[in-house]
């Protein structure tokens, strides 16, 4: 099984910045949030189908893209893809598309100073598949991954609507192919990155904050006295993963799972500790794991920069509970109160489902 992790920057990430070709009013904003679930539902079901055919790819060329400049080539088969979706490029036509692409790439050579379009393939909601940097060039798309992925971005459909069923055709479609020619590992990893233009603009408390959630410490757990390199806060990005094995619905067998997981990760995976800043039980209990200020063991080339939440056992079926998801809103948004988490973007009630869809792991 493919593994899938969702991640929440928290610092001026994205391709775009901030970029005047893109503002929206609340009203826009909380569509976008309403929209995004569809999207990772969407994206979640490419691992679910078969080979397909080749797709066709719209080349440089013909959707009039500038001479290619970039340089640093891309060692294949690499091991990830990095999915993302850009926002306010809609389109349904490829003539349309097309002048959407030249207008991104104008962009990000001009205003951004970067050699090209920072991924290697976009796919218009038109269902069409157009060329970025291509198959052998590195992309500028996810700091720490641009040498060991292919970056793939959705654009064209309109703010807070789903993706076209054309759009995940053509998805499924590329990944089979990169797999068949050698570009793509068969048991490659997939991620899906938030940048900041699918973030929810600032808002201002609208309630008071609650207070943060009891975390169940490691003494009372018993875990294992370590010794980890230190963390640098505060962070720039919280990843929501899973476990995988089994869950627990009652805090003692918590105990035992987290344990278990402890002993997992040291014993067998060689990690100095948990891999996890937090875990969070379906008993809406936080365990403390490696806790805020020491580096967890959970992504590679994020370890040092983010912290890492997991909820124990296997969502990929099905979400976890609603004690179990309030309990990790509630923990991030206490990391953003105790200054260690930045705060440019925090999931809000209305995303808390995505959680559950793209915590799927093989680990």
């Amino acid at each position: 099984m493919l593994l899938w992790l969702l991640i929440f920057p928290a610092w001026d990430f994205g391709a775009w910045g901030d970029s005047p070709l893109f503002s929206w009013n609340e009203t826009q904003a909380r569509g976008l949030s309403e929209g995004l679930l569809d999207f990772f539902v969407g994206i979640s079901q490419l691992t679910h189908k078969g080979q397909n055919e080749a797709p066709t790819i719209v080349s440089r060329k013909e959707w009039g893209a500038r001479s290619q400049t970039c340089r640093a080539q891309l060692t294949q088969p690499v091991a990830y893809v990095i999915m993302n979706q850009l926002t306010g490029m809609e389109c349904q036509e490829q003539d349309v598309c097309s002048q959407r692409l030249r207008g991104f790439q104008s962009h990000s050579v001009y205003t951004k100073g970067w050699c090209d379009v920072v991924y290697n393939f976009l796919i218009g909601d038109d269902g069409r598949v157009y060329e970025g940097v291509g198959w052998d060039v590195q992309g500028m798309h996810t700091q720490g991954y641009n040498n060991i992925s292919l970056g793939i971005a959705f654009f064209g459909n309109k703010i807070g609507s789903s993706l076209s069923p054309a759009a995940l055709s053509a998805a499924e479609d590329l990944i089979s192919y990169a797999i068949q020619k050698g570009h793509l590992s068969p048991r490659y990893i997939q991620l899906l990155i938030l940048n900041e233009e699918v973030c929810l603009v600032p808002q201002k408390p609208v309630m008071p904050r609650k207070a943060c959630p009891n975390i169940i410490s490691r003494s009372v757990w018993e875990a294992r006295e370590t010794h980890c390199p230190k963390m640098s806060l505060p962070a720039k990005y919280v990843i929501i993963i899973h476990t995988a094995g089994t869950t627990c619905n009652v805090s003692m067998d918590c105990h035992i799972r987290v344990r278990d997981i402890q002993s997992f990760h040291m014993d067998t995976q060689h990690f100095c500790d948990i891999g996890y800043h937090f875990l969070v039980g379906q008993d809406g209990g936080v365990y403390e794991g490696v806790g805020w200020h020491i580096q967890g063991s959970h992504t590679y080339g994020y370890n040092d920069i983010a912290l890492g939440i997991a909820f124990i056992g296997n969502f990929v079926e099905k979400p976890p509970n609603a004690a179990a998801l309030e309990a990790a809103q509630n923990l991030i948004q206490c990391a953003v109160d105790k200054g260690v988490a930045a705060p440019a973007c925090i999931p809000t009630s209305n995303a808390k489902e995505i959680y559950a869809t793209f915590v799927k792991s093989h680990s």
